[in-house]
């Protein structure tokens, strides 16, 4: 499960960041997520919570948004979501990957970009496109407690 490894990464990160500017304590992190990226989010919170334990960040609300998967087509300039793809592209996938726990996930929960390869416009059918938004993992914003210099 990456959740584990992406919540040590977003902890590093605004541990990072709160000892460079001297913060004293950090109360809440708001964390974008890319719809695209199939993460179980009461994974990452608990992942987050045990990273978290014994730092600055110990006790912080972390806080959730979804980014809806945005694609544009580059030959006809239709825009669509994943939730006008997501049957054809599970139907095309065809396959779901046993995970650690013995659950199974599709594998864009593994890796994303597999997207392009399993997706089309679904006005004019090209697999020429772009996606314009969700995608990864970001921090948005961080609620803390200065600290005392």
């Amino acid at each position: 499960m990456h959740e584990w490894s992406i919540a040590e990464g977003v902890v590093r990160t605004v541990l990072a960041y709160a000892e460079e500017r001297g913060i004293a304590k950090v109360e809440e992190v708001v964390v974008s997520v890319g719809e695209l990226s199939q993460l179980d989010l009461e994974i990452m919170r608990e992942a987050l919570s045990m990273f978290s334990g014994g730092t600055l960040l110990e006790g912080a609300k972390f806080v959730f948004v979804i980014e809806r998967a945005k694609f544009k087509c580059s030959r006809c300039g239709a825009t669509w979501g994943f939730d006008e793809v997501r049957d054809s592209v599970e139907k095309e996938v065809g396959v779901r990957v046993s995970d650690v726990e013995g659950g199974e996930d599709l594998p864009l929960h593994y890796l994303p970009e597999l997207v392009y390869a399993y997706t089309k416009c679904p006005r004019c059918g090209s697999r020429d496109f772009e996606v314009v938004g969700g995608l990864g993992v970001k921090i948005v914003r961080l609620k803390v407690v200065e600290g005392n210099d």
